[in-house]
C-alpha cells in the first residue's frame, strides 16, 4: 500500500483508479496511447483563424477528430442562441456548453456557439465531446465501468493529451466539472511523466492557480510512487 502521507491532494482509491485508467489504455489501447502528445492552445494544434462562425467550429472540430485517431462521420451542429447566463449556471454547463448524442450510425455534437468567445474553454468541451465517442464502445471496460462514464471521459482527455487545457478551461469556467482540479492534475503529472514530457512545456500554457495545482501533483506524484 503506498503511504499518502497526513495531507494527500487526492485520495488513494482515486489515485490508484487514475493509474489504472492509464494502465488500461497503455496495455488495450495502445495505438491511442502512441498517437498522444501534450495538445496545447497554439497554432502548431489548431489552423482555424479567429472567428466565432460554425465554419470555424468545424475546423477546430476537425484537429481535434485528427488528434484523437477519429475517422467515422460525426456531426457537429450548434445549438440555439441562448442567453448568456446559462454559460454560467454551471449545474448545467455540461449540457450548455456541449453534449454527445451517441448514435452508432450517426453520432453527433451540439456545441454552445457563445462558448467560442473562449477558445481554450471551446476547445476543451469538443475534446470532451469527442472523447465520448472514443470511448462509447469501451465505457464497461473502462475501470470503474459505466457509473464512473462521465468522470472517466474527463481523465480520457488528459490521457488523450488535453490535461492544460482541461486545466485551464476548468479554471477560467470558474468550476471543476466532473473531476476535481487536484485530480486532474494528478492526471496531468502523470501524463507528463509516462510520456516524458518536461513540465516546463506545460506551465506556459497555465494561469497561476492551475500552474499551482501541477506542482503539487508533480511533488505529489513523487511522494507516492
Amino acid at each position: 500500500m503506498r503511504l499518502f502521507g497526513k495531507t494527500p491532494l487526492i485520495g488513494e482509491d482515486l489515485h490508484d483508479w487514475i493509474i489504472d485508467n492509464f494502465d488500461w489504455v497503455e496495455s488495450e489501447r495502445p495505438a491511442w496511447w502512441a498517437m498522444a502528445e501534450l495538445i496545447r492552445p497554439t497554432r502548431e494544434y489548431f489552423h482555424a483563424p479567429g472567428g466565432h462562425d460554425h465554419e470555424t467550429a468545424l475546423l477546430v472540430f476537425e484537429d481535434i477528430k485528427r488528434q484523437l485517431g477519429l475517422t467515422q462521420p460525426i456531426a457537429l451542429e450548434p445549438l440555439p442562441d441562448l442567453p448568456d447566463e446559462l454559460l454560467h449556471d454551471y449545474t448545467r454547463m455540461g449540457d450548455t456548453a456541449g453534449q454527445y448524442w451517441d448514435d452508432a450510425e450517426a453520432p453527433l455534437i451540439t456545441y454552445n456557439p457563445k462558448l467560442m468567445r473562449q477558445p481554450v474553454m471551446f476547445i476543451n468541451t469538443l475534446a470532451h465531446e469527442l472523447i465520448h465517442a472514443r470511448l462509447s464502445t469501451v465505457v464497461d471496460a473502462l475501470p470503474g465501468g459505466a457509473p464512473a462514464h462521465e468522470l472517466a471521459t474527463d481523465l480520457h482527455a488528459i490521457i488523450a493529451g488535453y490535461g492544460v487545457i482541461q486545466l485551464e478551461a476548468a479554471e477560467q469556467a470558474g468550476w471543476a466539472g466532473y473531476m476535481s482540479q487536484a485530480s486532474r492534475a494528478v492526471a496531468l503529472a502523470e501524463f507528463l511523466h509516462r510520456k516524458a514530457i518536461a513540465p516546463e512545456d506545460a506551465f506556459p500554457y497555465l494561469s497561476r492557480r492551475p500552474a499551482s495545482w501541477l506542482r503539487k501533483a508533480l511533488a505529489f506524484r513523487k511522494r507516492v510512487r
